[in-house]
């Protein structure tokens, strides 16, 4: 079975839109083409109403728990190529701008992925110094522009707050133990706001800042820590499902998850949608004939929602689309073949969040799936197709029986998480 992530393709319905979403809005021949094949529905990963990281949104897709996640930094530690050590920590780390001259602290203004690549490498310069606290040993591994990785080694905790509040204006807090999770935690969080307040200070002094203030940009001043975590035991994907699986991604986070549940991962670079997205087609189409899962993941949705831009994200699910005329041409002739299309976690294009707490689209195409009544292929329309509304395991447990693999209850328990 091939399931596609269209990773932030649902929305929320926008005033510039006239009261619809850029899915509802955008010209998708190809995709409507195939809603008239298959079910429809939507999908949540957990509590309606409750905004999800996308990749923990993706991780609860693949039939696990949102208790046995284990932490954007250690994912992003996977993602890295670390040697990943259950004592140590791991936390995601990003370059930002704060403003810090408001009265109730800090808050975050920009964050550094567009910084141009001689300011990402004087950033590096500065931000790859070990640093030895008391007690606390902390490093820190880039992944991507303006985002890395902090390994905590010695007498540490993953029981921390994060600092980055998400959002852009949202307040910076300092770095605390959750609730009362004894000494260890505080030490662990005292330690490391010593090191981001010397990063900080370091990063206000750098040459590149001074240059971004005379033109104008804000600078990257600090940097902000979230998902502070312990790797943990979790059985692959096929001790717990079944599945031999495969993922053609980009996204580090979601490499991460795929190296954590033991899928053979290929990554590929990111482009225009279109182009990226034909790319993955062609590696992952090949490899149905070896696993008996192959995911593909774009992220390109996401991305134009953080511009806050609906046209933007309407012009990216159009490119997208086009991109499906390959599978159409390739796959769906097949009917052997489950095909699954799954908007991830779903986002808001016109609010200061990224993410939102809406269901996402999802089609289904496949021998057993019940065909209609969707029509074309956006949020509403989706909806009220064969597949219903889906939340956390329901939707691996909907691939298992449209692949013929349904757990029997009294029998096969023990797989339902």
């Amino acid at each position: 079975m091939l399931l596609v992530v269209l990773d932030g393709l649902g929305d929320q319905a926008l005033e510039a839109l006239g009261g619809r979403t850029p899915l509802q809005v955008a010209r998708t021949p190809q995709l409507d083409h195939l809603a008239l094949l298959g079910g429809g529905g939507s999908y949540h990963p957990g509590r309606m109403g409750v905004a999800y990281f996308s990749d923990l949104a993706f991780f609860i897709a693949l039939g696990y728990s949102q208790g046995e996640f284990p932490g954007r930094g250690v994912l992003g530690g996977y993602a890295a190529g670390l040697s990943i050590s259950p004592g140590e920590v791991y936390a995601l780390a990003s370059m930002v701008s704060l403003e810090e001259s408001c009265p109730d602290g800090p808050i975050l203004v920009e964050r550094g992925g567009d910084l141009a690549p001689e300011e990402w490498e004087e950033a590096l310069e500065i931000l790859s110094r070990p640093w030895h606290g008391n007690g606390v040993e902390i490093t820190f591994h880039p992944l991507e522009v303006g985002i890395g990785i902090l390994k905590l080694e010695g007498e540490v905790d993953h029981r921390i707050t994060d600092s980055d509040p998400s959002h852009r204006g949202g307040k910076v807090y300092q770095v605390m133990s959750r609730g009362e999770e004894g000494e260890l935690a505080s030490h662990t969080a005292r330690e490391l706001n010593r090191y981001l307040d010397g990063v900080a200070w370091r990063l206000r002094e750098a040459s590149f800042n001074a240059l971004r203030i005379r033109e104008g940009k804000n600078p990257m001043n600090a940097l902000l820590v979230q998902g502070a975590g312990r790797d943990k035991f979790l059985p692959f994907l096929k001790e717990r499902w079944g599945f031999d699986g495969a993922l053609v991604a980009s996204e580090p986070f979601i490499l991460g998850i795929g190296k954590k549940l033991g899928m053979a991962v290929i990554g590929v670079g990111e482009g225009s949608p279109k182009k990226e997205l034909l790319i993955k087609f062609k590696e992952a189409l090949p490899l149905l004939e070896t696993y008996s899962m192959v995911v593909i993941h774009t992220r390109a949705p996401k991305l134009a929602s953080r511009k806050h831009n609906p046209w933007e994200k309407v012009k990216v699910v159009e490119e997208l689309d086009g991109a499906f005329s390959y599978l159409l041409e390739y796959l769906v002739p097949r009917e052997e073949r489950l095909l699954v299309v799954w908007g991830g976690s779903s986002t808001s294009t016109g609010g200061p969040y990224l993410y939102s707490g809406d269901p996402s689209p999802l089609l289904m195409i496949g021998p057993r799936v019940r065909r209609g009544p969707s029509l074309k292929f956006d949020e509403p329309s989706l909806a009220y197709g064969s597949i219903g509304f889906l939340k956390r395991e329901e939707l691996m447990l909907t691939i298992l029986s449209y692949t013929g693999r349904a757990p029997l209850w009294g029998r096969h328990q023990g797989l339902l998480v």
